[in-house]
């Protein structure tokens, strides 16, 4: 067994290159974006087709013996202070004004040795840390040893530049992250055996002391190998068969939970970028919503799975429930495939349009192999004519991206790119959310993509920038390093006039001059429920108030609420399903086929007659109940023409409740 060192490289005094610190970008980064990378990069390198890619984020607080040995394995300040040693390194770099980074020394400053936080993410059926120490084009170079490279499989996997991997050192008080991985393909340079075990630190650039010795801005922590450190610079990977690095990496916090393929990263002293560490289940909950309103394209084609452990023990997966206001735009999607509707007919209807786009020709100086013509192609836009409970979905959910009359954008990564804000087209039409599918993510599962599908794909992932948040043309390098043609134009027609003349199209009422457009209220009234000993007005408080609607030749109907009073005893609602006749008089009652509380403890069912009930004791305070009624006949077009040519009469949702005393 070798024991490791840490191994800062020397430079000549002078050389100002080191003094950029590679993570200076990522520092303003969000929890967001750090949660998007990380899964991004799993997502990217899957190798499994039967096994979804499994993350877990994993905190781990260390205190006592545990966080002496993690320290002493770590080389932090082993050697009394001195170059052998971390600590010794991230002291003199925070003295280097040229390159100063305020949350090291902050973090410093406040490290009694009493505890620290590891973060460790654990990627499984990925293809783990492949490749030699010398290799650049494997995921050992791209994700641990070269800044500004990118080598993930795939036209559509998620980023081109390769920069984003920096949050992670962003991300840790120490600025460092240790990396343990069983690859799937063992390198010819290293052991037999995995895991394979390396540690990097990112801090500016530094001298000792006296000023006489100057040191790169990037230290390595591997094997103590004189011979193999002068030959590449630096340490090489620990292996398990060599150097023990299973032991190693359990005292590390960083050992992998079974034998899957792939790489258990641990950042070293989690901490948010510039702002303060909230408590751990706010923290937990922070990173779940991330996951699943960015990556519930992959969740729900069972391709990712996404847990959160906390230091208690607790682990929970990520769902829906976790960012609910990404349901309605999982609806658009789950359908995608299937709609062939390019109106919308109604709340709850999907309409499929394409967005046309034109891909320049790629430059034959800057590609190498088969440079393509240019393409005249389009994306896919499926857009939803949201219900009652897609709004309260939207209403559940604090995210101000996640709301009404927004497009959710995204390609073969299976990564919400961004949300674009549409409310304009929207303005004096019908409220929607729409998912644009682009590249490779309009090819069928298990067909072949087309040409068109492929050059789309390159080209959008080529226009991402570091954070892969958005498509852009303007003032993109990259871009016009591989492109001749039109760019810019191409690019923001996905989310500018291009893209709202088509939704637009969609949404607006198609209505005659001098037409009146008929609101939902004239369509369906609907009566509050009240109740019979209360002259004031309504025994009831409504967060989404009842709504009914035709869809799929079916009344539906949905609300959420529960009593006005606070000091509510036991309580129950009667929902009944009422035709007007012309006068907007009651006639007979349409049955309820099916009723089911989605939110909130209650006990619900339907009569013989079609009327539901539902049943809650005084510790619900809401509830939201949804339900739909029996097939009526006659109900296949849009809801206004039948009521214009009289094969639907008006339909009221009305509700009774009794509300006992506490």
């Amino acid at each position: 067994m070798v024991d490791p060192v840490w191994k800062f490289p020397e430079q000549k005094s002078g050389i100002t290159e080191y003094h950029k610190n590679p993570t200076e970008s990522a520092l303003d980064s969000t929890l967001e974006t750090f949660v998007r990378e990380v899964l991004q990069n799993a997502n990217d390198q899957g190798v499994s087709e039967e096994e979804p890619v499994k993350v877990t984020f994993d905190f781990t607080t260390l205190t006592g013996s545990d966080l002496e040995d993690f320290l002493e394995t770590l080389i932090w300040n082993e050697h009394g202070g001195g170059p052998e040693d971390l600590r010794w390194h991230i002291e003199r770099a925070i003295e280097n004004d040229q390159a100063r980074d305020p949350g090291l020394k902050r973090f410093l400053n406040h490290f009694d040795g009493d505890s620290l936080t590891v973060l460790t993410i654990h990627d499984e059926h990925t293809t783990g840390l492949r490749g030699s120490e010398t290799d650049t084009k494997q995921t050992y170079a791209s994700l641990v040893k070269d800044f500004g490279s990118t080598n993930k499989p795939g036209s559509s996997s998620g980023g081109s530049k390769g920069l984003g991997k920096t949050v992670l050192w962003a991300f840790s008080g120490l600025s460092t992250v240790l990396f343990n991985s069983n690859p799937d393909s063992l390198p010819s340079d290293g052991g037999s055996e995995p895991p394979r075990l390396v540690g990097r630190t990112i801090v500016p650039a530094h001298t000792d002391e006296a000023e006489t010795t100057h040191f790169t801005n990037h230290g390595w922590y591997g094997r103590n190998d004189l011979d193999r450190i002068d030959d590449i610079g630096r340490p090489a990977s620990l292996w398990g068969d060599l150097d023990d690095a299973d032991e190693l990496a359990d005292t590390l916090s960083v050992s992998r939970p079974n034998n899957n393929y792939g790489t258990s990263i641990g950042v070293v002293g989690f901490r948010i970028p510039g702002g303060s560490d909230p408590e751990m289940d706010k923290l937990a909950a922070s990173f779940r919503h991330a996951s699943v309103k960015y990556f519930w394209p992959a969740m729900v084609r069972d391709e990712l799975e996404v847990h959160v452990k906390t230091p208690d023990g607790t682990q929970t997966e990520a769902t829906l429930d976790d960012a609910p206001g990404v349901k309605p735009y999982v609806k658009c999607y789950s359908d995608y495939f299937d709609i062939s509707e390019t109106e919308l007919s109604g709340a709850g209807s999907f309409a499929k349009r394409e967005v046309p786009i034109e891909i320049p020709r790629e430059d034959p100086e800057t590609i190498d192999e088969d440079p393509h013509d240019d393409y005249q192609t389009a994306v896919d836009l499926v857009v939803r004519h949201l219900t009652p409970a897609d709004r309260a979905d939207f209403d559940a959910d604090d995210d101000d991206e996640l709301v009404i009359n927004h497009v959710a954008r995204l390609r073969g990564a299976q990564m919400i790119v961004d949300y674009v804000d549409m409310s304009q087209a929207a303005n004096r039409g019908k409220d929607f959310a729409a998912v644009m599918v682009a590249g490779e993510a309009q090819t069928r599962p298990g067909e072949d993509v087309t040409d068109a599908e492929a050059a789309l794909e390159d080209f959008l992932k080529r226009s991402e920038p570091t954070q892969h948040d958005d498509w852009v043309g303007s003032n993109n390098d990259y871009l016009d390093e591989h492109y001749i043609g039109t760019i810019t134009a191409e690019i923001n027609a996905l989310k500018g006039e291009r893209l709202e003349a088509e939704i637009h199209d969609v949404v607006q009422e198609d209505v005659s001059s001098g037409d009146e457009v008929p609101g939902m209220d004239e369509i369906v009234p609907i009566m509050d429920g009240r109740d019979s000993d209360n002259d004031e007005g309504s025994a009831l408080s409504w967060e989404t108030r009842p709504d009914v609607w035709i869809n799929d030749e079916r009344w539906q109907f949905f609300a959420k609420g529960g009593p006005r009073d606070s000091g509510h005893g036991d309580w129950t609602l009667t929902v009944e399903l009422v035709r007007l006749d012309s006068q907007e008089h009651e006639s007979e009652s349409i049955p309820i086929a099916d009723f089911e509380v989605v939110e909130g403890d209650a006990d619900d069912s339907i009569d013989a007659d079609g009327v539901a009930h539902l049943e809650a004791d005084g510790t619900a305070d809401r509830v939201a109940f949804q339900g739909d009624s029996i097939e009526l006949d006659g109900l296949s077009r849009d809801p206004e023409e039948l009521f214009d040519v009289g094969e639907a009469t008006q339909t009221k949702i009305k509700i009774s409740a009794e509300i006992m005393e506490e």
